[in-house]
Parts: structure tokens; C-alpha cells; sequence
């Protein structure tokens, strides 16, 4: 850049009666070269006077906006070189599409209120005020805000001075150090506040009026968690507070603005008496998460969108470290392999997946990148490479890396660089097998006495040679009470001797590789009996039943030898395997839904659940762990929708008695109970769950009803709940979940196709163009398709462009592929038994 920022002096001043905002601004800027034009960000503002100043001269200046480039021209009269000042003036909306500068609408006693937040990575900072939008332009800022004397005002750093005028206060903030524009803050709003302190950091939950003793539960994490990461990364947090900010509309999950983190409320507010299990889990690893950016992402920050991902994954993989140190008993490594693990390899084993390490220019392409790839792939990644190296020689490296790049910007290869030197070991070569091509592989092994002879490819899903190419660096160990062998797998194939007296072994030991295992017959016997008599460790148990349930779904293997193999989990204990086991069987009966040969997978099924069920029992107990209240709410409503009749009988009873006094449920089972209710039930169950959604007061409850509206059997009152989710009483920011939830409703597939398509253009008007939540909406059509819709979508979506969601439109295409292809193999299978 020939022209960059120093720094920006900011005043804003927002209307929340007509929803627009004034602003003002001087850009102290650096002109590396001699320019008589200088170009900058800026987007649906509008420019209202321009002055630009140069060794104390006024020099003669004519601004244009570009709306199509979100660009402003300043053309100067002469050339200038070195320092000078741009003092612009500007107006923009308050906008109610959950970007830049925007309005979040909320009820209060009745009332409609409004605040004024912001939203502005990846590249939204444009839309509040002119700047060079983009990571590397880091400068300082000095802010100033307006507000009307009922509001108070927040930014990233504390108020240095406030005062009034009128009936309008004036807030000024301290400075910033150097810092992104996509991590600056503004906000205005009735808020209230509950203050805590982490040594000398102030720390406050932020929410709307009445809301803050639901924050404790997160003010004591944030003050726990900011200590802890202070102590691992070696480096004092940089900022003299922290704000953690409950938004009422919001499109993401959570954002760390500097010193100023704002979430959903349902990911802050935790309160003892109506929250779920899950839901404080949640809160703990989002706050977790969006603190670890404090120092990896906003003090150290990435050069590019490219690392992206290296900003993600690392923050949830830091998260779940972090809460497993104060949560030992949630077992949140091993849940972190069933949903990360799984989801990213799901996505991972199509064709139509990227690397991890992508090339991107527009902000458009910079949305599309925020996936399952980014954040799950890349944390089960690093997981891999920490156990790779060891964990302390992974602080290490990460120590340095922070210290040498504190308020600069840095690739991703400076961090494999510091770790490699820490480890001494040939970290970059290895991790960029894993960075810089995509998919992963599938390792096969065949036994022959003691010598094992390993193979490795790429595992896709719908084979196809030309995609078949890869090889990984694999950190292949192989173990059974304990590891017996570990070794750097990186040719097409080897050959490894077992130490004498071997009984048996799992690959991919404690599964820390990003990678599937395919055995021979004689192993996966062996392996049958090992699992039964839990002689390997339950996350070895989840995996070797996870690989062949995968290997089922791409053609490599019978549903019957994966439906015999469940029999070792019958007595199953962990969690983990359990829950898998569990999702796995189930999934197989919708498939089979509709088909002849469904009894006897159900039978499989059914038996499995029942299991599960009188293990646990329908009430929580004071010594149930953690998971047990995950897997019991599953249970129960797998078992109502495969119509066990004594569930049902229990469900619908407990179902009345809720209706009459709603404190006769435990938060856990309302949403499974409910969905019972509307299994079986009718227009009455419909009325009574709306009520129940419209009266909740918190926006955690009204989810759960939401969600059990889209558990009737009736084909009708599933469209009646869609059209509900259209009208102004379900927010935008969760249309994706009525729509994802009847995808997975199997009485949903007639209807929710030719829904979608009736309404796209509302829905795209009431969801926001380019609102990443777009890609779940379009993702879920995999669920209600198969293979003979595919050139109706296709031309639909040529018909009707949704930007940002391309790359999601053909990996849904493949995924109905895929289901339509193991469904037939499945007929085959079934009929010739």
C-alpha cells in the first residue's frame, strides 16, 4: 500500500429514532510514495464534505464513492508525499441486516426498544465509516460517541472523559493500541451492567435491561479464563478491560471485538433454573473461545483472510483446553472429537471440499470460508500437530510467536517456523500435507502374522479417480492398553513388524490423526472382542465403529457387518462411543424410513436405545455426569420417533402435566418431551406449543419450542410452523433452524423443498444477502432430495443466485449423491439377505 492509516480520530453520533448515523473523522495517514489519488474503503455511506491537509497547506481535494468497488476516490489537485490528515464528514444507515453499523430491535415490559452495535469482520468496518478495511492496516484510534442521555455507550477501550450536553452525552474512549479495523466496537444502547475484576482488568457483562443476573455464570468464566491464558501465553493482556456484550440480533455466534466481545444472548446468559446442560457447556466454550482471540487474532493478527482459519481453529482448539481444565468432568475432548472430528471429516471426505489453506480475494469469498473446514478441520489439525511435537514444546513455540509479532500482523508459516525450532522437529513439511491439499486419507491395513502392511489414499465418499491423488505426512501410532509404535507415514505404503506376543492393536491411537482406518476381516475380529471387553480406551472404541460406519456410507463396506459389529457396544460405558453408536443406528432407520427392510434395522435400533434409556432413567439424579443429561434427552426422543410405545405414553403424560405447571420438567427434556408431544399430535399441540414459544421469555425456551414445532408427522402443520418462522415473531437470525429441523423430520421431505422454492425471495430478504446463516439453509436441502431433483436445484439456484453459498450449493449436490447411492446399495444389500 503506497498510502496506509497512522491513526483514525472518530466521532459517531447514531439516530435510533430514524436509524441513521452522522459521523466524523480525521485519518492521520502515511504516503509512502509521492500520490495525487488516495483510495480507501467505504460503503453505503454518504460523503458529505472532504478537506485533506499537507504540511499545513489545505490541498485541493475532490472525493467520489465507487459503490460497486465499496471504494472512495480522493482525487488532490497536486501531489503529496509523507504525512497528512484527511478530515471527513459522512451520514450511513443504522441497518437491520446484522452488519457494520446496525440496529437490534428487542421487547422490553411490552415496549419495542432499540440499540445501536456493530458487526464488521470480515469486511464490514466500511459500512460505519471510511478506512482501509483490511487486517494489515493496523493503526491506533481514538473514539467518541454521542448518545442521547437515556443510553450509555461502549467501545473497545474504557471512557476517558463523558460528558453532557443537553439532552445528549458525549463519551470519549482512550486511545487503542495498533489494531484491525475489523475488530473495532461501537455500541449504544439502554444497557446495564455487572462489573467483576481479573487482577487489575476490569471485566463486565454487558445486557439489555433486567438480564444481568443471568450473566454471573459467564463473569466468573471470563474472569477465570482471562487469568489462565495470561499465565500460558506468557503475555499480560494487553487492554485495561473486557467486555463481554449480549446482543439481542445477532448473525454470528459470538465476535471478539477488542476488549469488547459481543455474543448471542442465548451463548451469555446462562440462568440455573431454565437453561440446559448444553447451553452452559456452550456459553463456556464460546466465552473460552473469543478470549483465546485476544491474544491470537487481535494482538497477533493475520496477515490475510487466507489464514483465517488459523485464527478459528486455533481459538477453538484453545477453547477446548481451557474448559476442560475447569470442567474435567465434561469429557470435552472427546466431545470435541465427536462433533469436530465428525463434522469436518463429513465435509472433508467430499469432492467438493477446499483445503484448509485457501486462496481468497472478495469479502464474498472471505464468507464462504467460514465452515466447518476453518474451524473444526483446523482445530482437530493442530490438535494432531501438538501431539505430534509434544505439548510443551508447542507453548513454546506459540510463547515466541505471540511475543515476536505482539500488535503486528503474521502467516501462518511463522507459527509452524517458532514451533519447529522449539520442537526441532520438520514441522512445516508435515503440516502443510495437511494445509495445502484437500480431503485426508484413509490408511488401510492388512495383517499378516506379525508384519502389518499399511496403505494410504484419499478417502472420498463418491469415488472418483480424478480427485483420488494425496499423500500426508501421518503421524501414525498404533497402540492397545498403552502405545507400541508411532511413526512419520508419508509414502503410498510400508511396512511395519509388531512386537512379539501382539494380541491385537488399534491404529490411529487415541485418534489425535486427522485421518480414517480401514482394517482387514482378521482385525476387525479381533477388534470386535477387544471392544467388548473394553480392553482399548472408549476414544478407540468411538473410532473403530466410526470408520466403518463411514466406510458403509462410501460403498467399502455392509450395513450388516456395521449392524454386527454394534452388538460389542451393548454394555457400553463412555459417553463417546455410546452417543456415536447411537447417532449412527439411528440414522440408518430414517434412511430406511420408508423402505420393506426398515424392521430389521429398527429391531438393531430400538434395542440399542432401550439399553440406553434404563441405564439412565427419565430423571436426572444428583450423580449423573455431565453427559449423561446429552445422552438421555437423545434417547428419549429417538425412541418417541420410533414409536416405543411406553416412551410415547410416558412422554405424552409428562407433556400435560408441563402444560399445567411448567417447573414439572427439567430444562433437558423439555424440547425432547415436547417433540413427542408433536409427533403425536395435531393442530391442538400446535396452538399449545406456539403459545408456549410466544409467552417464553427467554430466547434459550423459545428455541426449544420452535424446535418441537418441527416434529409433527402431519405434512400441514410442518408448513404452518415454516410459514410461522417467516413472520416477525421468529428473529432472522434463526430462520436456519426450522428449516434444518424439518429437513431432519422424515414426514418433511414432500414439503419442504417446494416451500423453500416458494418462498427463496422472502426468505433471502428477511435472512440478509450475504448472511452466512444462508449456506446452513441451502445445506439442509440435502436432507429432503435425492439424486433424480438434481438439475431442478441446479437450475433454481441459476435462477435464483445466492451469493456467498456456491461452493455449499455443490457440496449439496454431492451429498445427495452420496445418500441416493447408499440407499440403493442398501435396497441390494436388504433384498438378497
Amino acid at each position: 500500500m503506497d498510502t496506509s492509516p497512522t491513526n483514525y480520530n472518530l466521532t459517531f453520533e447514531p439516530d435510533l429514532k430514524k436509524f441513521t448515523f452522522t459521523g466524523l473523522e480525521i485519518i492521520s495517514v502515511n504516503c509512502k510514495k509521492s500520490v495525487n489519488v488516495i483510495r480507501m474503503n467505504c460503503a453505503e455511506l454518504k460523503i458529505k464534505s472532504c478537506i485533506v491537509k499537507s504540511g499545513g497547506q489545505i490541498i485541493k481535494s475532490s472525493p467520489k464513492t465507487n459503490e460497486k468497488k465499496e471504494e472512495l476516490e480522493i482525487k488532490l489537485g497536486e501531489k503529496i508525499r509523507g504525512s497528512c490528515t484527511i478530515h471527513l464528514e459522512f451520514e450511513g444507515i443504522l441497518n437491520d441486516r446484522l452488519l457494520g453499523f446496525y440496529r437490534s430491535k428487542y421487547q422490553q415490559n411490552g415496549k419495542t426498544k432499540y440499540l445501536a452495535t456493530t458487526q464488521f469482520e470480515a469486511a464490514d468496518a466500511r459500512r460505519a465509516f471510511p478506512c482501509w478495511d483490511e487486517p494489515e492496516a493496523k493503526a491506533t484510534y481514538d473514539i467518541s460517541i454521542i448518545a442521547e442521555n437515556k443510553f450509555t455507550a461502549i467501545s473497545n477501550m474504557p471512557v476517558k472523559t463523558k460528558k453532557k450536553t443537553g439532552n445528549k452525552t458525549i463519551y470519549h474512549f482512550q486511545k487503542t493500541p495498533l489494531v484491525s479495523t475489523y475488530l473495532i466496537y461501537l455500541g449504544v444502547g439502554e444497557f446495564e451492567y455487572l462489573t467483576g475484576r481479573a487482577g487489575k482488568i476490569q471485566i463486565r457483562v454487558v445486557t439489555t435491561k433486567g438480564n444481568t443476573s443471568k450473566g454471573k455464570f459467564s463473569l466468573e468464566l471470563g474472569k477465570k479464563l482471562l487469568t489462565s491464558y495470561e499465565k500460558y501465553f506468557g503475555i499480560k493482556f494487553p487492554l485495561p478491560k473486557l467486555d463481554l456484550i449480549a446482543v439481542p440480533d445477532f448473525a454470528a455466534g459470538a465476535m471478539e471485538n477488542w476488549g469488547a466481545i459481543t455474543f448471542r444472548e442465548t451463548i451469555l446468559l446462562y440462568d440455573p433454573k431454565t437453561s440446559s446442560t448444553r447451553t452452559k457447556q456452550f456459553i463456556a466454550e464460546v466465552i473460552s473461545h473469543e478470549i483465546a482471540h485476544m491474544w491470537f487474532g487481535n494482538l497477533v493478527t493475520m496477515k490475510w483472510w487466507n489464514d483465517l482459519w488459523l485464527n478459528e481453529s486455533f481459538a477453538t482448539f484453545m477453547a477446548t483446553k481451557f474448559v476442560d481444565k475447569f470442567y474435567p468432568e465434561w469429557d470435552l475432548w472427546n466431545q470435541f472429537v465427536e462433533d469436530a472430528m465428525n463434522v469436518a471429516m463429513g465435509l472433508d471426505s467430499l469432492k467438493t471440499t477446499h483445503p484448509i489453506d485457501v486462496d481468497v480475494k472478495s469479502p464474498a469469498e472471505i464468507r464462504e470460508i467460514f465452515d466447518a473446514i476453518s474451524y473444526d478441520k483446523g482445530g482437530c489439525v493442530l490438535r494432531m500437530l501438538e501431539n505430534y511435537v509434544g505439548e510443551p514444546n508447542f507453548q513454546k513455540g506459540l510463547k515466541k510467536y505471540l511475543s515476536d509479532f505482539k500488535y503486528k500482523n503474521a502467516k501462518g508459516q511463522d507459527l509452524w517456523d517458532a514451533i519447529g525450532k522449539a520442537s526441532k522437529m520438520p514441522v512445516t513439511s508435515m503440516i502443510n500435507t495437511w494445509l495445502k491439499q484437500p480431503g485426508f486419507p484413509l490408511v488401510e491395513i492388512n495383517q499378516n502374522g506379525n508384519n502389518l502392511k499399511i496403505k494410504q489414499k484419499r478417502y472420498l465418499l463418491e469415488s472418483n479417480s480424478k480427485f483420488s491423488k494425496g499423500l500426508w505426512s501421518i503421524p501414525l501410532s498404533l497402540g492397545l492398553e498403552k502405545e507400541i509404535s508411532n511413526t512419520l507415514f508419508s509414502k503410498k505404503s510400508m511396512s511395519v513388524k509388531l512386537p512379539k506376543n501382539t494380541i491385537g492393536f488399534v491404529a490411529n491411537y487415541g485418534r489425535k490423526g486427522f485421518y480414517r482406518v480401514k482394517y482387514d476381516e482378521g482385525i476387525l475380529l479381533d477388534l470386535k472382542m477387544l471392544v467388548d471387553e473394553k480392553r482399548i480406551p472408549p476414544i478407540d472404541r468411538w473410532a473403530v465403529q466410526n470408520d466403518l460406519f463411514s466406510l458403509c456410507v462410501s460403498g467399502d463396506e455392509q450395513v450388516r457387518n456395521y449392524l454386527d459389529f454394534s452388538d460389542a457396544y451393548f454394555d457400553e460405558d463412555s459417553y463417546l462411543a455410546s452417543v456415536n453408536v447411537a447417532h449412527n443406528l439411528a440414522s440408518l432407520y430414517f434412511r430406511a424410513f420408508d423402505e420393506k427392510f426398515v424392521e430389521e434395522i429398527r429391531s438393531y435400533t430400538i434395542n440399542y436405545f432401550r439399553k440406553i434409556l434404563s441405564n439412565l432413567g427419565w430423571e436426572p439424579r444428583k450423580s449423573d455426569k455431565h453427559t449423561d443429561a446429552l445422552l438421555r434427552s437423545f434417547a428419549i426422543s429417538a425412541l418417541g420417533k420410533m414409536n416405543d410405545d411406553s416412551v410415547t405414553d410416558i412422554a405424552i403424560e409428562k407433556y400435560k402435566k408441563f402444560l399445567k405447571s411448567p417447573r414439572s420438567l427439567s430444562p433437558d427434556l423439555i424440547e425432547p418431551i415436547c417433540s413427542i408431544a408433536a409427533w403425536n399430535g395435531n393442530s391442538k399441540t400446535f396452538n399449545e406449543l406456539k403459545k408456549l414459544y410466544t409467552n417464553s421469555k427467554t430466547m434459550e425456551e423459545k428455541l426449544r419450542f420452535l424446535g418441537a414445532m418441527c416434529g409433527f408427522q402431519d405434512k400441514k402443520l410442518l408448513a404452518k410452523t415454516l410459514d410461522f418462522s417467516q413472520t416477525s415473531e421468529v428473529r432472522s437470525q434463526n430462520m436456519q433452524l426450522p428449516i434444518m429441523k424439518i429437513a431432519a423430520n422424515p414426514y418433511g421431505d414432500k414439503i419442504l423443498w417446494p416451500w423453500l422454492k416458494k418462498n427463496w425471495k422472502k426468505i433471502n430478504k428477511k435472512v440478509g444477502h450475504g448472511n452466512p446463516l444462508f449456506n446452513r439453509i441451502v445445506a439442509s436441502i440435502a436432507g429432503v432430495a435425492d439424486d433424480s431433483m438434481e438439475n431442478e436445484i441446479k437450475l433454481f439456484f441459476k435462477k435464483n443466485p445466492t451469493p456467498g453459498t456456491e461452493r455449499t450449493q455443490k457440496q449439496t449436490l454431492e451429498r445427495i449423491r452420496i445418500n441416493s447411492k447408499f440407499l440403493r446399495v442398501m435396497r441390494k444389500e436388504f433384498k438378497n439377505g
